[in-house]
């Protein structure tokens, strides 16, 4: 018998590695449990939800190979087992698991973080598993679901060791049953044969009695050993002499372990009385201790006067049946203990033997099927099922886990495994068949719940609104349930639950109980069970209207998202019904899912307006920044616009145009700071357009020290230039690499002091070109190299950062423009007044692609050579100071100019004059210079100039759309404008 350990038993817990050898558990032993997880601290959970559990012994596996070997070298009950597994993962390891023939039926339990897709499901069960727990791990399932399998090991071992054992007694019944009775047969005829010829028969007496297998002596009239045979020496564990020792030489106890007195021995009783004993079991005491259990046949022995002359002895050993009694006896209790039916019956299917778990799962008591054929168990259209399976036993075959059903006495059907052996004689022959089959009911009902909620998950991944997914929850809940009906509310905004999908419903019950909640407002929501609308204490009115509806029980299910109720589900039997926690975990499940859906399309709708409010300020940003750059560059082009007209103006004296030379310079810079401001802006947004070009790097680093010639000039600053490398073509925009240069240098102007030195050098690496600024100015702080690329950072500088002026900004555009160009740009300084250093690295084209390479730039300006004489120009600029100094500027250079504030005016001046070319401004009073444009470019064939404070990308390429030749951004230089006029000039007559 299996003895099931006490709750005092210490609980056994063993580490697998791959360096220690794992204990057999024995038959009757603790039970194994192989947890595998490549988280220890995974483990140590799993050890703390299963280690109450009695007569249970847990093995860990922190990897595949550990796992492995710990099959081969333990039997488990089941195993726990992580899908996610470095290296092999679990579905991967539990298919290595099922290869072998001895791990086939190991119930696999897959542990996992999330919720797995169909196909990852499908294969988990194919490869073995038997459950999916999601963690976090409820440990009441965790541990309900494992002590199952614990309980399905412990009765398969137990009924298997009981069925070798009652196999073995049978056995040895028989054997001995047949000895005695071939002993008895021939002891009869020799008795026979001795009194008729008792001195002729006498050595084969001895010899007959010596081979016989069962323990026989003979005695004189005084009790003393005359003769034993073999089997009796080995019986008392000692060898007598013959003649001199009397009553055996043995101690006889009785069953219950007294000793028997002498007077009281079977064959003293004999000699005395000649009425031998029979029928009473004593025990063999042998020398060593050690006891046997024996029947004693005792029988006189009388001469030709009838006086007793001796006794002989035969003494049957049914210490072996005994033994066999007792486990027939254990088994017999097991099987009545177990929860599984175990039917005996015969080839023919006629039940001989039905325990108490027949009776429970079947209905039947035993004294109304045993003697019947099992065919009232079977449905009818399954009988020809069990006349294969009888087939298949007179064949001694063995049918193992065959999943039917079968019919209960009340006439319902039940999901059933079966198991069933053959039970022969002695001889091998089939006698009849022991059946166990297994309730699966549950684990059927769970395999539906699992296909149900998977499909359940698969169309709520694909249906496209919430209406949907209601719908398919209700169809999961019937398949789980079993339901007659179901139905789903959600709470209108008001918080009344409002019937959005249901099954099996009439319209005058829906109405009737539509808004109906059995929750107060501010009440956590729980689960509602009525399992028998007659009983429960419902208000009448509404216990009226679900009787007249025909529902016997029904549950509500609330929909909570973080403790908010959204809704609720609602299942319905016909009659009454006890729900069950287990089933109602799907229904849980699905309405888990659904407040998910309801929160996701909330947020999904708040997402949707959040992202219009950044779109919409996103707009508004860039329009303030438009703005910006509009209303600060415009008061600067009158002032810019004279100032450089001035400077070349030779009537002037020298010290007054070097005074509009300062005014320039500042003016510039000013309009430096506004697109800083712009391109930081552009860069953030990832907005820069870069016009890319094969160009010579050394023109471009020639221009940007030119713009920064007359500073050195005015400190007195040392240029050193050392343009060696020997390849400077790269495939870059000229602008913004002027931009960098500038940048740089302009930097390192600004704080190297009178007479200091500025070094500019180039060197190539490979298939890059180096380009290093160095300077000896203040240097920098190892804090302040940490933040130089940051945006309006400037260094301590001595604790006055803005004693040097600027925003801050042009290091960090320097930096992305160099990255948007494949570059990169580092900064370096020994540290403070000893000087800094800015190292440009950029890629170099090949000689091939930059055979054509373009100058860095193209000439600011161009003679007209008279091309331009008695262009008519119409001008519109709404900016007054503006407007005048342009016609002002244009006419002395002799051309034809009417302007106009207004988009109107421009309008009504065009349908009464003719004009060659268009110069406008874009943000207009009455509208916008890309409208003017595109008009008067479609209805007078005009060409046109735009010269605006809009400088974005947007409004360069909205220029080029409408058909503007140049896009200036103000403040502009004349010499600028006059390049435009040019280009835009020779462009006309190319035209003719």
């Amino acid at each position: 018998r299996l003895a099931r350990p006490s709750g005092g038993e210490k609980f056994m817990m063993q580490t697998v590695s791959s360096e220690a050898s794992v204990e057999t558990v024995p038959a009757t032993g603790p039970v194994n449990i192989l947890l595998v997880d490549d988280e220890r601290r995974n483990l140590d959970a799993l050890e703390s939800i299963l280690a109450p559990m009695p007569g249970v012994r847990l093995i860990r596996a922190i990897s595949s190979e550990e796992a492995l070997l710990a099959l081969l070298n333990s039997e488990f009950a089941c195993i726990i087992l992580d899908i996610q597994m470095p290296g092999m993962s679990g579905i991967e390891l539990a298919r290595q698991i099922k290869t072998r023939k001895r791990n086939q039926h190991i119930p696999i339990i897959f542990l996992t973080a999330f919720f797995l897709d169909e196909k990852d499901v499908v294969m988990g069960y194919g490869a073995g598993a038997v459950d999916y727990l999601t963690k976090p791990i409820n440990p009441d399932i965790l541990k309900s679901k494992v002590g199952a399998f614990v309980d399905l090991f412990r009765t398969a071992r137990a009924l298997g060791a009981a069925n070798i054992a009652l196999e073995l007694q049978i056995a040895q019944r028989r054997n001995a049953e047949e000895a005695l009775r071939q002993a008895n047969n021939e002891l009869e005829r020799r008795v026979r044969e001795r009194t008729a010829e008792l001195a002729e028969s006498e050595e084969r007496y001895r010899q007959v009695v010596s081979n016989i297998p069962v323990a026989i002596y003979a005695t004189d009239a005084e009790g003393r050993l005359a003769y034993y045979n073999e089997p009796a020496a080995e019986l008392w564990g000692c060898r007598p002499k013959l003649g001199e020792q009397s009553l055996c030489g043995h101690k006889l106890l009785r069953p219950d372990g007294s000793e028997l007195p002498a007077d009281e021995h079977p064959i003293t009783v004999t000699l005395k009385t000649g009425e031998p004993p029979r029928g009473q079991e004593l025990i063999v005491e042998r020398p060593d201790g050690t006891h046997r259990n024996v029947l004693p046949y005792p029988t006189p022995i009388r001469d030709g006067s009838g006086k007793i002359t001796g006794a002989v002895n035969l003494l049957l050993d049914v210490t072996e049946r005994n033994l066999a009694q007792l486990v027939t006896q254990r088994f017999g209790a097991i099987v009545e203990s177990s929860d599984d039916a175990i039917i005996g019956k015969d080839t023919n299917g006629v039940i001989n033997s039905w325990n108490h778990g027949a009776e429970r799962i079947f209905q039947y008591k035993p004294g109304e099927v045993v003697g019947k054929s099992v065919m009232i168990l079977i449905p009818p259209e399954r009988h020809p099922e069990e006349l294969e399976i009888l087939s298949r036993i007179r064949r001694g075959e063995q049918v193992k886990h065959f999943e039917t059903m079968r019919r209960r006495k009340d006439g319902s059907l039940i999901d059933v495994s079966l198991t069933i052996s053959p039970i022969k004689d002695s001889s091998g022959k089939v006698i009849g068949a022991s059946k166990i089959a297994r309730d699966i009911s549950e684990r059927k009902r769970n395999e539906r719940q699992q296909r149900a909620l998977l499909e359940f998950m698969a169309a709520v991944n694909a249906a496209p609104t919430l209406d949907r997914i209601c719908d398919a929850g209700l169809e999961a809940i019937i398949k789980c349930q079993g339901a007659d009906r179901a139905s789903v509310l959600l709470c209108d905004s008001s918080g009344t639950p409002r019937f959005i999908a249901w099954r099996g419903l009439s319209d005058e019950y829906r109405r009737a109980v539509d808004g109906h909640s059995p929750w107060k407002k501010d009440e956590q929501p729980r689960i509602v069970l009525v399992n028998d609308v007659a009983e429960a204490g419902l208000e009448e009115g509404l216990r009226k209207i679900i009787e007249n509806e025909g529902i016997g029980s029904l549950a509500f299910i609330p929909i909570t998202y973080e403790k908010r109720l959204l809704g609720k589900f609602m299942v319905y039997f016909n009659g009454p019904h006890a729900f069950t926690h287990e089933e109602l975990q799907p229904t849980q499940t699905i309405a888990s899912q659904i407040a998910l859906a309801i929160e996701r399309e909330l947020v999904s709708g708040q997402l949707k307006r959040a992202n219009r409010e950044l779109l919409a300020a996103s707009r508004a940003k860039d329009d303030f920044l438009a703005t910006l750059s509009h209303e600060l560059r415009t008061p600067l082009n009158p002032v810019l616009l004279l100032a450089s007209d001035a400077i070349n103006n030779r009537e002037l004296p020298p010290r007054v145009r070097a005074d509009f030379n300062t005014i320039r310079k500042n003016v510039e810079l000013e309009a430096r700071l506004i697109d800083d401001l712009l391109d930081l802006t552009r860069i953030e947004r990832g907005k820069i357009i870069l016009d890319k070009h094969f160009i010579n790097l050394r023109s471009v680093l020639q221009d940007a020290i030119a713009q920064v010639r007359e500073d050195m000039n005015q400190k007195r600053i040392v240029l050193d230039l050392k343009l060696n490398a020997a390849h400077h073509t790269v495939f870059a925009d000229a602008v913004r690499l002027q931009q960098i240069f500038w940048n740089l240098l302009k930097n390192a102007v600004k704080f190297t002091p009178e007479g200091g030195q500025i070094t500019v050098e180039t060197q190539t690496h490979g298939d890059k070109i180096q380009i290093r600024i160095s300077d000896t100015g203040i240097g920098m702080t190892p804090e302040e190299l940490g933040g130089i690329f940051r945006a309006f950072s400037q260094g301590d500088h001595a604790h006055n950062s803005h004693r040097f002026g600027g925003l801050g900004l042009g290091l960090s555009i320097s930096q992305k423009l160099t990255e948007f160009h494949a570059g990169k740009i580092l900064a370096a300084s020994e540290g403070r007044d000893k000087g800094s250093v800015f190292t440009v690295e950029l890629p170099l084209a090949s000689a091939e692609e930059g055979g054509g390479s373009r100058p860095a730039r193209p000439p600011e300006s161009e003679t007209n050579g008279g091309t331009t004489r008695g262009i008519r120009i119409l001008l519109v600029e709404d900016h007054e100071p503006t407007r005048s100094t342009l016609a002002n500027l244009l006419t002395r250079r002799r051309y034809e100019v009417v302007a106009a504030a207004t988009a109107s005016e421009a309008r009504n001046l065009a349908g009464t004059r003719n004009f060659d070319l268009l110069i406008t401004d874009i943000g207009l009073p009455d509208g916008n210079g890309y409208d003017l444009m595109d008009e008067l470019g479609r209805t007078r064939n005009l060409r046109g100039i735009a010269l605006t404070g809009y400088g974005m990308e947007h409004d360069l390429a909205r220029s080029e759309s409408v058909g503007f030749d140049a896009h200036l951004t103000k403040p502009v230089r004349i010499q600028s404008l006059e390049a435009a006029l040019n280009v835009t000039a020779k462009r006309m007559k190319e035209k003719g």
